[in-house]
């Protein structure tokens, strides 16, 4: 328990730090707080995660301390938050950790290194374009789907890294992330599901249907609310035609790995399912058609 209230209490620090220097000390506090939590299910990759966040954290208060070493910020946060070409240990650690962890790897474990890029206002093309491609190449060939899971998020942290010159955009973009994401890794978790092959056993067609709707919302197909945080990225940003392409790309990478889970629950229906399970997935569908349908 009180690891958990010092893990909500990191997130609040986070987001009201005012200086490097205390977005560092919430920084640490966080990782301290949830390496606990992962040790529970996987020493090995508590410890990884440890490590890494550990050698990011000294890059990252070397660069706050020191004018010589202030262009090394950027890259701490890039390595903390798991975005390619610095994904290894997040692919890594996703293969065996539950939906639990993996939903806070890909969230909330975010906020911190999100405001740091933020505060700097960093839009490299150049990590825009590798986290696009990466993200969107790496999930083609997995059958598993919290690696799948783990390549989205990569794929994702290029259009968060696209809105970085606002406040606003990049805000609005993480929460409809969020929303859209816990929605589906929900569904998921309900239901233990872990591999493509798992997802032949037969689910209920209402699960089924909103398991798909979720993935290609957050594959960014209309009309469903996915869709609508991206052409607002892409709207409200200056971008060059390749960046533009570069993601497009990526998303349409995105619908066929996202499409290879859909199509496999749907193939194998079941007569019914879980009433919790069933919930969950009408709540899903509400998130992502009933809710950007109703902003029209």
């Amino acid at each position: 328990m009180i690891k958990w209230l010092c893990l909500f209490f990191s997130y609040v620090l986070m987001v009201s730090s005012h200086s490097w220097l205390g977005l560092w000390l919430s920084m640490e506090m966080n990782s301290l707080s949830f390496v606990p939590i992962m040790i529970e299910e996987s020493k090995e990759s508590s410890l990884k995660y440890f490590l890494i966040q550990s050698v990011a954290s000294v890059i990252f208060l070397a660069s706050i301390l020191s004018q010589s070493f202030s262009f090394l910020t950027p890259f701490a946060l890039l390595i903390k938050i798991g975005a390619a070409p610095f994904h290894v240990w997040l692919i890594s650690i996703s293969k065996s950790v539950s939906w639990k962890v993996l939903a806070f790897l890909m969230t909330f474990q975010k906020i911190g290194p999100l405001l740091g890029l933020a505060m700097i206002q960093f839009t490299s093309s150049f990590f825009i374009l590798i986290s696009a491609v990466i993200g969107g190449l790496g999930g083609v060939n997995q059958s598993n789907i919290r690696l799948i899971m783990a390549f989205s998020s990569v794929s994702h942290l290029s259009w968060l890294m696209v809105n970085m010159t606002s406040f606003f955009l990049v805000s609005a973009y993480y929460v409809a992330y969020v929303v859209i994401l816990l929605s589906v890794i929900a569904l998921l978790s309900q239901s233990g599901l872990l591999s493509l092959a798992q997802m032949s056993d037969g689910t209920s067609l209402i699960y089924s249907a909103s398991v798909m709707f979720g993935l290609l919302s957050l594959a960014g197909l209309p009309p469903f609310l996915g869709f609508f945080i991206k052409w607002m990225s892409l709207e409200m940003n200056l971008l060059s035609p390749t960046l533009i392409l570069t993601l497009v790309l990526s998303s349409c990478l995105s619908v066929y790995f996202y499409f290879k889970i859909a199509v496999t629950s749907l193939l194998f229906p079941s007569e019914g399912g879980a009433q919790g399970a069933e919930t969950l997935a009408i709540l899903s569908m509400g998130f992502n058609v009933l809710l950007p349908l109703s902003a029209l």
